[in-house]
């Protein structure tokens, strides 16, 4: 059964497209989260941390929880 929440691989593709966007090229150390409350799945929330490590990003969280994240921390940000 596939996941009902942003994975990695389309947490990767936010993090290159709001770096092109910016005009930034992808540095070493960088990191960026997705965090979400599914409305459907056996979770209530998911918090999803990459960084960039050399050539290539890395997935550093993969957190699943059963409470939900506060309205105001959901959503794709930079770290």
């Amino acid at each position: 059964m596939p996941c009902d929440h942003v994975g990695p691989t389309e947490l990767i593709e936010m993090a290159e497209t709001d770096l092109r966007e910016r005009g930034v090229p992808p540095a070493n150390g960088m990191r960026f989260r997705w965090s979400e409350n599914p409305a459907d799945g056996m979770w209530a929330s998911v918090v999803t941390e990459i960084e960039r490590r050399g050539e290539q990003w890395v997935v550093t969280r993969l957190d699943r929880k059963r409470e939900t994240v506060p309205d105001g921390e959901t959503g794709f940000r930079a770290l």
